[in-house]
């Protein structure tokens, strides 16, 4: 059996800041890089080297962040005496990477998916338990505290036996990266995994998954040359270990959509996640027994989809494991291989995994609701 994670280091890192480096300077890098900034200040991270393999790539980041420290490969990033790197490239490279990581003794954080397939996470999953160190990975929609806001109430039976969920998240694909539309990824496991990944929390154990793919742009342009590329449109309906039923629709073809993240059906209410699952704009439910809607604002406005990196600084610093469960994200890795199984036969495929729940319970101070600055986060203010 592969660990959750590590707890063998308990001792927390609060002499110093947390030296963090990262792999990769794609589209996502700014998240990252604002959720350290939010950390530097305060004395709690500091920034190593950026990995930036292409020259045309450095030149544009050293404009923008002059204070940042450039290397052309991975091995800049590794020996530069950093306790967490960020894996931001690729995703067919981000086992290999992270596991250079793990050997080179540093914690990890890698943006989704962990691996294409789950034998190829598995020993990325394992290196970390052996070597005491922690590894997150992407999406983290289980840090977000508006989700973790509805997860509470729902675990508490505000709507009573969850039975049916849906989801849906999509985009209109890439004109910048061609691995984007790679079949080996698709829509599920770079788009869908949000929701996946959300209604695997709230319902528990997928054990099966009827899943159909169709290709909507066979043709695109991508960086001014034509490619061809795979499937971009996936339905799935995935049965839970309790009976619950989820639907899930996940595209790189959807122009535009205006919809709640999450709809979470149950004997007795609704409830809804609004916005997105990784940046919910608020919740809302529906009990049977009042017949109103109730309004939650979302508890954190502040927050940002890339929380995995200040999770992952504050569990070191403090000396406790991260919020995070790596048989929930081999499990993801488990039902999306099933799924891909399922759109070839036509028939429902079962992931062959359990996962460790999380319990995300959270208490709200009422207090804290009010922000005085909407750019800030709570403990900021």
């Amino acid at each position: 059996m592969i660990a959750s994670s590590s707890h063998r280091e308990a001792t927390a890192i609060n002499d110093r800041p947390i030296r963090v480096g990262f792999v990769g300077a794609g589209n996502v890098l700014p998240a990252y890089l604002q959720v350290l900034d939010r950390l530097v200040p305060r004395g709690l991270a500091e920034a190593g080297p950026v990995c930036v393999r292409r020259p045309e790539a450095r030149a544009a980041l050293a404009v923008r962040r002059p204070g940042l420290r450039l290397v052309e490969d991975v091995r800049g990033v590794l020996t530069a005496g950093v306790d967490v790197v960020v894996v931001l490239t690729p995703p067919d490279s981000h086992a290999a990477i992270a596991i250079a990581a793990l050997e080179a003794g540093c914690h990890v954080v890698v943006e989704k998916p962990l691996a294409l397939s789950r034998p190829e996470a598995e020993p990325v999953v394992r290196l970390a338990a052996e070597r005491g160190r922690h590894l997150l990975a992407a999406p983290f929609v289980q840090l977000a505290p508006t989700f973790r806001e509805l997860w509470t109430h729902v675990a508490g039976g505000a709507i009573g036996h969850l039975h049916s969920l849906r989801g849906l998240y999509g985009n209109a694909g890439s004109t910048w990266a061609a691995w984007y539309h790679d079949p080996a990824v698709g829509p599920l496991a770079e788009a869908g995994i949000y929701n996946l990944k959300s209604m695997a929390l709230l319902a528990g154990q997928v054990v099966a998954v009827q899943a159909a793919e169709a290709t909507a742009a066979p043709r695109r342009t991508i960086a001014g040359e034509p490619v061809a590329a795979g499937p971009d449109v996936v339905h799935a309906i995935l049965r839970h270990h309790d009976g619950a039923l989820s639907s899930l629709v996940a595209s790189q073809a959807v122009a535009r959509y205006r919809r709640p993240a999450l709809e979470l059906y149950g004997t007795e209410g609704t409830a809804n996640l609004l916005g997105d699952d990784w940046d919910p704009t608020g919740w809302e439910l529906w009990r049977a027994g009042a017949g109103c809607w109730e309004q939650h604002e979302p508890l954190d406005a502040t927050w940002l989809w890339a929380d995995g990196l200040r999770e992952l600084v504050a569990a070191l610093r403090e000396g406790r494991p991260p919020l995070t469960s790596s048989t929930l994200d081999l499990h993801v890795l488990d039902v999306l291989d099933a799924a891909r199984r399922s759109a070839r036969s036509g028939r429902p495929e079962a992931p062959a995994s359990t996962f460790e729940p999380l319990d995300l319970t959270l208490r709200v101070d009422v207090e804290r609701r009010h922000l005085h600055d909407h750019t800030r986060p709570f403990d900021e203010q």
